[in-house]
């Protein structure tokens, strides 16, 4: 492992739940293969997808949105929004890949050069970007669900694990940053559900 490769995930896993900074929370980070990771923290509405080549550090987030089988006309209004988008926010540009031609939110750091602030100016460019690319494609009812359905999984998980009703209502307020109100109705729902079942 390089050293930029083992600054880079001691950046993501090292930090607390309350920072101002997006790079200062303690994401959850697994090693897909050699290289490449993905990382994640409840606050934070993106899975990022950490990919380390030669000379540069990718951080990649892809959407649930395939261009692969869509008409014409669908994939031409999206491209036209994709490039008016890619004007708009700076930093990080919008793309597409993989082998449904899924659209990605990237940014592409030089590791001879990186530094942190630098490495949280991209997080931070990817949190904007898929808000602002959330709403310009129209589905911000869907991203919503999402969001909060990746939430509720995370809760069970703590759940089924043994935390208390206290940690529980910890990792909401703190770690997600739910307010004390919101929190309670939706860990009733969530204990609600599971005692129904």
């Amino acid at each position: 492992m390089e050293a930029i490769e083992a600054k880079v995930l001691s950046w993501l896993t090292e930090g607390k739940d309350d920072s101002p900074d997006i790079v200062d929370l303690p994401w959850k980070v697994d090693e897909i293969e050699m290289g490449v990771y993905y990382a994640e923290h409840p606050s934070v509405p993106m899975r990022l997808l950490v990919m380390f080549s030669k000379g540069f550090v990718h951080l990649i987030v892809p959407t649930t949105i395939e261009m692969e089988g869509m008409s014409d006309e669908e994939k031409l209004q999206i491209y036209e929004t994709l490039m008016w988008l890619n004007d708009k926010v700076h930093m990080m540009k919008y793309s597409i890949g993989g082998e449904n031609k899924q659209i990605r939110l990237r940014v592409d750091l030089d590791k001879s050069t990186l530094g942190k602030e630098e490495f949280n100016n991209a997080l931070t460019a990817l949190v904007i970007g898929v808000l602002v690319g959330v709403k310009a494609l129209g589905i911000e009812e869907e991203f919503i669900q999402k969001v909060l359905s990746r939430i509720i999984m995370m809760l069970v998980y703590r759940i089924e694990n043994g935390a208390t009703e206290e940690e529980l209502m910890d990792f909401l307020t703190t770690t997600v940053g739910m307010d004390v109100r919101d929190a309670r109705d939706l860990l009733d729902a969530v204990l609600g559900a599971m005692n129904e079942e």
